[in-house]
């Protein structure tokens, strides 16, 4: 999707943007259903957010638009093509939302989402990562650095997100070093605090 930052933020500054950020490579949904918590808690929160009228951002690494099969939007479509009948209707993005490709691995230092940033008022960001890879970190140490505080959410993932050891693996040992730089809440917390479900 283009990025029109005035028409994203034509509703005034937000007070926090929900970003989701997938690194891991995206694999297309099996038809048996593999019994993921992490995206199911995910998929709950990003529900409750977006009926809360919170925005939201979807973030890929830039390699997305090299290998059409690592974008979670492309994944199972043409380019500019429908939604296959055949498609994970819980996925997530879908065609008609916000995504931001990046190169580096800090959106803090990236020219064009600074720009969405400091358009959207300076919101508190809050990161549904699935890995917790270069891109949260990176952001999270960025976000301390310059004094901006930043919510990393630890118990959930994108909508997507298909786990294995290694993912797993990843978030374990990611979450201890993330803690110092960014502040870990749970989905439920975030859904308590910010769109008032229990």
């Amino acid at each position: 999707m283009a990025m029109n930052c005035s028409s994203f933020a034509s509703g005034g500054p937000a007070r926090a943007l929900l970003i989701c950020i997938t690194e891991a490579r995206f694999e297309p949904p099996s038809r048996t259903r593999v019994e993921n918590p992490l995206g199911a808690a995910g998929a709950t929160l990003l529900g409750r957010w977006e009926g809360a009228d919170w925005p939201t951002v979807f973030v890929e690494p830039d390699a997305a638009l090299l290998v059409p099969s690592y974008s979670m939007a492309g994944a199972g479509r043409d380019p500019g093509g429908p939604e296959p009948a055949s498609a994970d209707s819980q996925r997530r993005p879908k065609p008609d939302d916000f995504v931001f490709r990046t190169r580096g691995p800090s959106l803090l230092r990236h020219r064009r989402f600074s720009r969405l940033f400091e358009v959207m008022g300076g919101p508190l960001l809050i990161l549904l990562g699935d890995a917790l890879g270069d891109i949260v970190l990176q952001t999270a140490i960025d976000g301390f650095l310059a004094g901006h505080p930043i919510i990393v959410v630890k118990d959930a993932a994108p909508p997507g997100f298909a786990p294995s050891a290694e993912a797993d693996a990843s978030r374990a040992s990611a979450l201890p070093l993330i803690a110092c730089f960014a502040r870990l809440m749970t989905a439920a917390e975030l859904m308590r605090d910010w769109t008032g479900a229990e």
